[in-house]
């Protein structure tokens, strides 16, 4: 998924919203941070945290190139990610 398709289907969202990256349908961690590495955003997932809400993300990434692929850091590198779903007030990147 390229940044900007994700911006535009979440225009209409709650700026609120946190952000979780869900390892499986019984597994989900907040995203913390962001890292960037060349054409690529990595959200950064970690346990017990305070997750980052959807307008902490735009404001973070507002400079960024629309065409830069958001991906996941994971314990073997990192993914990239296809979607999302909302559930409950929450938006899960999978």
């Amino acid at each position: 998924m390229r940044l900007i398709d994700f911006k535009l289907s979440t225009v209409d969202l709650a700026t609120t919203t946190p952000l979780y990256w869900e390892v499986d349908r019984d597994t989900v961690y907040p995203i913390k941070t962001i890292s960037l590495a060349p054409d690529q955003l990595i959200l950064v997932p970690a346990k017990q945290t305070t997750a980052l809400t959807l307008d902490q993300l735009n404001a973070r990434t507002r400079q960024l190139d629309g065409h830069t692929a958001l991906m996941v850091a994971t314990p073997t590198g990192s993914q990239s990610l296809f979607g999302y779903r909302l559930r409950t007030g929450q938006l899960l990147f999978g």
